[in-house]
């Protein structure tokens, strides 16, 4: 460490007075070398960046939280958890430099707190595993460079060993709390409307009888060119409209299934979202049918796949809750969709229902032309379908991560499958055991499908 210098009257030069603790962290964050130990007590500094953070998470997490965010205090005691975890690392630098700087290293620590909060907001709810692994070896990078020159300032010297148990820290830290959903959470949604005004029930009477027009509008897009191969279609159906995991796991996979199988011109998602009810269709038992038999329309029946994804609430009678606004709706059971789909004419299809027992759709409609994949056995419940998840724990392992890259959908729900299991077993919850059915003769077809894009 170079130590400042005082002026002298002879001097012809003199060291730069050393920078605040403020300043200097700044130079850390944009990654500019440092030469000199900070001026001054790290106390202040220390208090001012815990309070900022502290502040930043509640207004993340308020933002989430939107329209109407409602303040619970059940998350403030794992807030402890990342306490824990920057005095951990500030341990660690500690230790392995063997500096007596202890109010340095918990600055240090205290750095590099915005660095997870930055790729939760960026990364959360992006399609490609490939995404995540760039963010996180840039992290990792990241997170050396700082650390080597932060501890190399308030030592006097290099310390990579340091800076490298600091970051393996990081990574298992990260891992442990994401394996244990240690998140948290100090807000939650509220409830949209405490009563209904005439003027909302007129318009959500509008809403309702406009439906076919809203179907039609959309069907519009939906394009099939006069090419004999068979060619892929996709359907949305988005249950619940209180919580928006199931229109964002929707429109996820609407991506996901129209990259890999090219529906991008022939896809159309019912969404029921209470933060909107004026744009696209709304989901409804009436609205599925009239929406199949619009496809239907468009497809060359003989040969083209209907990929259908659902996600919403299901009941332990295997059907799907349909529920929007106080909108008169019913549920959506297994015995409605094989109608649906039997009357439209569509015997190709790929179902995917992610809801708690919905292994219950699968008998109804198997056969060798259909494949049924669950999120959930008939007699079990799926996870991650609360207020405050952008993904279920199903739209996580199969859409997010497994389908982008695997070979086949056999191996994107193999891989999903065991991805849940795990995730499951180590927070303690009771196996969803996802179900799939493949029929033999769909399998082929969409092998074609997927060698007609390349």
């Amino acid at each position: 460490m170079l130590r400042a210098t005082t002026m002298n009257e002879n001097a012809d030069t003199s060291v730069p007075t050393r920078a605040s603790w403020f300043k200097t962290v700044f130079s850390f964050w944009t990654l500019r070398a440092t030469y000199a130990a900070p001026r001054g007590p790290a106390g202040t500094a220390i208090l001012a960046l815990g309070l900022s953070w502290l502040a930043l998470w509640v207004a993340i997490d308020w933002t989430e939280r939107q329209p109407v965010p409602t303040l619970s205090l059940d998350g403030i005691a794992l807030l402890a958890w990342y306490v824990l975890g920057v005095l951990g690392l500030a341990a660690i630098l500690r230790w392995s430099s063997s500096t007596s700087a202890v109010s340095a290293t918990l600055t240090l620590a205290l750095g590099l707190v915005p660095l997870p909060l930055l790729l939760m907001t960026l990364i959360a709810g992006t399609v490609r595993p490939v995404w995540f692994i760039a963010a996180g070896v840039g992290a990792i990078i990241y997170a050396l460079l700082y650390l080597g020159r932060g501890m190399a300032a308030v030592t006097g010297r290099a310390q990579p060993r340091a800076a490298l148990l600091g970051v393996a820290f990081i990574v298992v830290f990260v891992a442990l709390s994401d394996v244990t959903n240690a998140i948290p959470d100090l807000w939650t949604p509220g409830e949209v409307e405490a009563g209904v005004s005439d003027q909302e029930i007129a318009e959500r009477e509008t809403a309702l009888f406009e439906q076919a027009d809203r179907i039609d509008q959309a069907l519009e897009k939906v394009q099939r060119d006069e090419s004999p191969r068979a060619e892929a279609f996709f359907l949305g159906f988005a249950g619940v409209g209180d919580e928006k995991v199931f229109a964002q796991e929707v429109g996820l996979a609407s991506r996901v299934i129209g990259e890999r199988y090219r529906t991008s011109d022939r896809q159309l998602s019912l969404v029921n979202d209470e933060r909107d009810l004026n744009g696209g269709p709304l989901a409804s038992v009436s609205g599925l049918d009239y929406a199949l038999h619009g496809l239907a329309s468009r497809m060359k029946l003989d040969r083209d796949v209907l990929f259908l994804a659902i996600s919403s609430h299901g009941a332990s009678d295997s059907a799907i809750a349909v529920s929007n606004s106080e909108f008169p709706l019913t549920d959506l059971t297994p015995q409605d969709l094989a109608d649906a789909l039997r009357d439209a004419g569509i015997k190709w299809r790929v179902i995917l229902v992610s809801a708690c027992y919905a292994g219950g759709f699968i008998e109804p409609l198997r056969d060798a032309q259909t494949i049924v994949i669950t999120a959930a056995a008939a007699d079990r419940t799926s996870f991650g379908c609360s207020s405050d998840s952008d993904l279920t724990y199903f739209g996580e392992a199969f859409y997010r991560d497994a389908l982008p890259e695997a070979g086949s959908l056999r191996d994107a729900f193999e891989k999903a499958k065991s991805a849940i299991a795990a995730r499951e077993s180590a927070e303690g919850e009771t196996p969803s055991n996802p179900q799939a059915s493949f029929g033999a003769e769909i399998e082929e077809r969409l092998t074609g499908i997927s060698q007609s894009r390349r």
